[in-house]
């Protein structure tokens, strides 16, 4: 029978089971068969090259697997068939699977208001060669499109030339796939059907069976959570994922559940374990699934915080270390 209450003890061996913490590091180096249990586990990884100790999607599998072979991991992700790049949590590496899941969303991208392509001359005639070039050539990165003279940019703008915003509009409408990157973190772009595997190219759902899918994975990579956790996850709205969650609890797929101290309802997913406790330690990124919403922290776990500004200009940046504070524990009453 599924559980109406948990503790707040529960609740937090909950999620971390869910997000792959109840199971012991393999204690050789961990291969493909890790990688993918990985990203069934947390159905995505978000993409972040802010390495100050080193980038946070590499960082969410150590947190997990222990060390591990970064090139082997690359090699799976880019290279096995079995992930892709996709706008999903921001960007973010997701199972091949996942990409008809998000074909609405790249049906309905539209270019920002401030995106430059809207201002060049010519716009359709250098997409369109843009496209070709890689139809005809194969996969390209920005460096292989004609350049074009992009806005003037200002101290700390974080730059992206005219050919890079044309291959990132046909990755938003996914004309092209990310097929690998560079040692640069520069992405190499391709056809779908040169990147994909033909079953994750057909477009098998519609939108609502899309989105309830991905509200499916949300709820089973959280555990227990509350709408708002997991609407955050895949990046939706609590009122449109509403009647998402009340189909998926229909058919038994999650269950409502009160959780001590938590002021809104929460739901949790039919495949969670409560596990009696979960010993160790890890270390986590920002950008983790575990921490990256963060009105789902019930309470910080360690002695202290480490306060660390890394997208602030130099003179504004913060670094301290400090002791908890009573308002670093959210307790579901906001």
């Amino acid at each position: 029978m599924p559980r109406k209450q948990l503790s707040l003890a529960e609740a937090r061996r909950v999620a971390l089971a869910a997000q792959g913490f109840d199971r012991p590091r393999p204690e050789a180096g961990p291969d493909k068969r890790h990688f993918r249990r990985l990203f069934r586990t947390l159905a995505l990884l978000q993409l972040d090259y802010v390495n100050v100790l080193m980038p946070a999607h590499f960082l969410v599998p150590w947190s997990r697997l222990g060390p591990y072979d970064r090139e082997a991991f690359e090699k799976y992700v880019y290279g096995s068939g079995e992930c892709t790049e996709q706008w999903a949590h921001e960007a973010s590496i997701v199972p091949a699977d996942t990409w008809p899941l998000l074909a609405h969303r790249r049906r309905r991208y539209a270019m920002h208001r401030n995106n430059p392509l809207r201002k060049l001359k010519n716009r359709n005639a250098y997409l369109e060669a843009a496209l070709a070039k890689v139809e005809a050539d194969g996969a390209v990165t920005a460096n292989d499109l004609p350049p074009v003279p992009g806005p003037k940019r200002k101290p700390g703008d974080w730059h992206r030339s005219i050919p890079r915003w044309a291959l990132e509009y046909h990755f938003a409408t996914g004309a092209l796939a990310v097929a690998k990157r560079l040692p640069n973190f520069q992405r190499v772009y391709d056809l779908p059907e040169r990147v994909l595997p033909a079953e994750a190219l057909q477009p098998s759902f519609d939108a609502i069976d899309a989105r309830r899918e991905l509200v499916r994975r949300a709820a089973t990579a959280l555990g227990v959570a509350t709408t708002m956790d997991i609407a955050d996850y895949f990046r939706m709205t609590a009122r449109d994922i509403q009647p998402l969650l009340n189909d998926l609890a229909d058919a038994g797929q999650i269950s409502a559940v009160s959780v001590e101290s938590w002021s809104e309802p929460a739901w949790m997913s039919s495949n969670a374990k409560v596990p009696r406790s979960i010993a160790g330690e890890s270390l986590l990124s920002p950008f983790d699934p575990v921490v990256w919403f963060r009105p789902r922290l019930c309470e910080n776990p360690v002695p202290s915080i480490i306060m660390l500004s890394v997208k602030s200009m130099r003179d504004e940046r913060i670094y301290r270390r400090r002791r908890p504070q009573p308002s670093d524990a959210v307790s579901r009453t906001h």
